[in-house]
């Protein structure tokens, strides 16, 4: 016979598009938005830490975006050197 454990509820304050777009990704995934924030929380707890990867709508880091960008400056600018493809 398993143990019976006490429940809580949590109540957050989030914006209609991303509750919706998070509810979507859930579906997705086949998890409930509960069970995945649940499970979000464990695993916070078990690791002692949160990761959270901070990318763009592009999926950029901000590292990476600030590369990107100055790289197509570059190019805008005239600052390209044509090389030859080298197949093997």
């Amino acid at each position: 016979m398993s143990a019976v454990t006490e429940k809580t509820n949590i109540t957050i304050s989030v914006d209609k598009s991303t509750r919706e777009s998070f509810s979507n990704l859930c579906d997705g995934l086949g998890i409930s938005v509960s069970s995945c924030i649940v499970a979000l929380m464990k695993q916070a707890v078990r690791q002692q830490g949160v990761t959270l990867s901070m990318v763009d709508e592009n999926g950029f880091t901000t590292q990476e975006a600030n590369e990107l960008k100055r790289r197509i400056n570059e190019l805008n600018e005239g600052h390209a050197e044509e090389h030859a493809l080298i197949e093997d």
